[in-house]
């Protein structure tokens, strides 16, 4: 007797059971990856219509308040003024940062921006920027979230930003966007 199934039943049913316990595992890890993908190319800037926008900065300091230190001093600086926007419409510009600068004389800003639109529309925008105050300040925008045709908007950009003068600050800004619907 040179049959092996016949000597060890139980040695057949082995590799049965195995392939029979892969099936449904690789089924269910397929099924996750085809959902993932999916789920991911909604999100995906090839999918996304993404508009270019440009736009100059001009604003002043409303209020400032400093906290002093021993290493550094922080200013909270509340600050308006208007942007000009690459095809020549205007928006208010309303913000709250926070100034920090390093003994080595960098200064950091972050916080918050609303850009109100003649439209009634608006954006909410976190910026963080850095660099010599007396040169130039880089730095990045991230869109947080907006009204009317700006609902829904994500993106980010860069900001390049100058300070001719104590708290007035002019600014640069490229940064490309997306709207759900549009």
């Amino acid at each position: 007797m040179s049959d092996n199934r016949t000597m060890d039943p139980a040695n057949t049913e082995r590799p049965n059971r195995t392939a029979e316990t892969r099936r449904p595992v690789t089924l269910i890890l397929a099924t996750a990856v085809v959902c993932i993908l999916s789920l991911a190319a909604r999100f995906s800037p090839a999918q996304t219509s993404m508009e270019l926008t440009r736009w100059r900065e001009f604003s002043c300091s409303r209020q400032s308040n400093q906290f002093g230190g021993r290493i550094t001093s922080v200013d909270g600086v509340q600050r308006g003024g208007f942007i000009v926007l690459g095809d020549g419409g205007f928006a208010r510009l309303w913000s709250s940062t926070v100034h920090t600068t390093s003994p080595e004389g960098k200064e950091y800003c972050q916080g918050f921006a609303m850009y109100d639109f003649e439209d009634g529309s608006s954006i909410l925008a976190k910026i963080d920027i850095s660099g010599d105050p007396n040169t130039k300040q880089i730095g990045t925008i991230v869109f947080l979230s907006g009204t009317k045709r700006f609902r829904g908007i994500t993106g980010r950009g860069t900001i390049s930003a100058w300070t001719p003068a104590k708290w007035d600050m002019y600014a640069e800004v490229e940064a490309s966007y997306s709207v759900p619907g549009q």
